[in-house]
C-alpha cells in the first residue's frame, strides 16, 4: 500500500518560526491528510487515543525536527 503524506505548514513573521499547522491541516484536509494511492482514498493520521495510522507520527515528527533545525538557523543567522 502507498501512502502520500500531506501537512500544513505556517511561517509566524511575529515569532519568526516555522511550524506544522495542526488546526488548518483540519480545513484544508478535511477527508484526511494521508492519500492512499491504492484505494484512492484519503485516510487520517490519526486515530484517536493517542493512536496513530500509518507512518504519521514518525513522519510528522521528522517534519517538526526540521522545522526545529530551521528555526534555531534563523536564530542564529538573525534572519528575519
Amino acid at each position: 500500500m502507498a501512502r502520500k503524506y500531506y501537512f500544513s505548514v505556517v511561517f509566524d513573521e511575529a515569532t519568526n518560526e516555522w511550524d506544522i499547522d495542526t488546526e488548518g491541516e483540519e480545513s484544508d484536509f478535511p477527508n484526511g491528510t494521508i492519500y492512499n494511492t491504492e484505494t484512492q482514498e484519503w485516510e487520517y493520521g490519526y486515530a484517536g487515543d493517542g493512536v496513530y495510522t500509518g507512518r504519521e507520527e514518525e513522519i510528522a515528527g521528522a517534519l517538526s525536527n526540521f522545522f526545529k533545525t530551521q528555526n534555531e538557523n534563523l536564530l542564529k543567522t538573525g534572519n528575519k
